[in-house]
């Protein structure tokens, strides 16, 4: 089995008003995997709302606030265009829904440079998007056949879009599609108050996303720091699981046969165990404090019954959340704790 390329994997709204210091970071941290980063402070546009869901029929994005029209006159004409672009990604219909990014010109600067054998994106994932679309009547969207398909269709677009734009920049180089799914934790709780939300239906809609996204040689990973049911991505196909390891380390441990079996398939862990709630929390912390419980925390999976040799060799650790409203000195601290401990993750032989 392959190792993976790196062991930090790169996340978080970044606080920097300008491309120039986002670009050191990152060639500084992340040359084995840059990441399209987000910088809100410099642009209110550039966060996951805008990136995933502008141009999408339907969609309406205002003031971070997202809302749903289906029965305007162009609707049906806009569902066919997105349909053509899904099944016929060709680079002209593909440009529709390109990905306006405030980084994107110097992120495609660094792929060129320096031709990584790896690099991040980070999308909505398809169940948040449903959760945060709703119809005039308020009809929870995973009900509707025809929704889902909206979402699953302009998800993939997207993707693609991005993934031609990597491999435009460096062709060896090898996409992987963070679907971040802060809203998954609402699950249980949705399939207890409305039975027609399946757990086939949630699995199909996770599935069919990454399927496509395979197609087009982009890895997939569901990312979600909350507590939430990790079987219905595996069973989706998933490429990486991304967690909180901080707050709820064992999440995966009542699964552990199911995430052995994971990892077996070449599955990757991601421990985001580097906690950036607060600034108070960020300055307590200790690159060895944080090793401690991050092995304390991965030994537990594997008393559990998960291979040590698999457990740490396809592990890679980040922060668990947002960073762009923290002072610059404690961001970056985040940031170099969580390449520092990647550093110190144990090759087990």
């Amino acid at each position: 089995m392959a190792r993976i390329s790196f062991k930090c994997l790169p996340y978080g709204d970044l606080p920097y008003t300008d491309c120039s210091l986002t670009t050191k970071m990152m060639l500084k941290l992340f040359e084995n995997v840059p990441y399209l980063a987000m910088l809100p402070q410099a642009s209110a546009q550039d966060n996951l709302f805008y990136r995933t869901l502008e141009n999408i029929p339907g969609v309406i994005i205002k003031d971070k606030k997202v809302s749903f029209k289906s029965n305007t006159k162009d609707f049906k004409h806009e569902l066919k265009e997105l349909d053509n672009a899904f099944n016929h990604p060709y680079v002209e219909l593909l440009e529709k829904y390109k990905i306006d990014s405030f980084f994107l010109p110097k992120y495609i600067q660094i792929l060129k440079r320096i031709k990584p054998a790896e690099t991040v994106i980070n999308l909505l994932g398809p169940f948040t998007i449903s959760q945060l679309l709703t119809t005039k009547d308020e009809q929870e969207i995973l009900t509707d056949r025809c929704y889902r398909k909206l979402i699953i269709q302009a998800l993939s677009v997207k993707a693609i879009w991005m993934i031609n734009k990597i491999k435009e920049a460096s062709p060896d180089t090898q996409p992987i599609i963070i679907l971040e799914e802060p809203l998954y934790s609402r699950y249980g709780d949705i399939k207890r108050t409305n039975e027609d939300i399946t757990r086939d239906i949630v699995i199909n809609l996770f599935s069919k996303v990454i399927h496509k996204i395979k197609e087009y040689h982009g890895l997939v990973g569901i990312q979600c720091f909350e507590k939430c049911d990790w079987q219905i991505p595996l069973e989706a196909g998933t490429d990486i699981i991304s967690f909180d390891a901080y707050n709820n380390p064992n999440n995966l441990n009542i699964i552990a046969e199911k995430i052995n079996n994971f990892l077996i398939g070449g599955g990757r862990i991601n421990w985001g165990i580097i906690p950036v709630k607060t600034e108070a929390l960020v300055k307590s912390l200790t690159i060895d404090n944080i090793y401690n419980r991050f092995i304390k925390t991965i030994d537990g999976l594997v008393v559990s019954g998960v291979s040590e040799r698999l457990a740490y060799n396809r592990s890679t650790v980040s922060v668990q959340g947002n960073i762009d409203k923290l002072p610059v000195i404690f961001a970056e601290k985040a940031l170099i704790l969580s390449t520092q401990l990647a550093k110190r993750i144990p090759f087990k032989s």
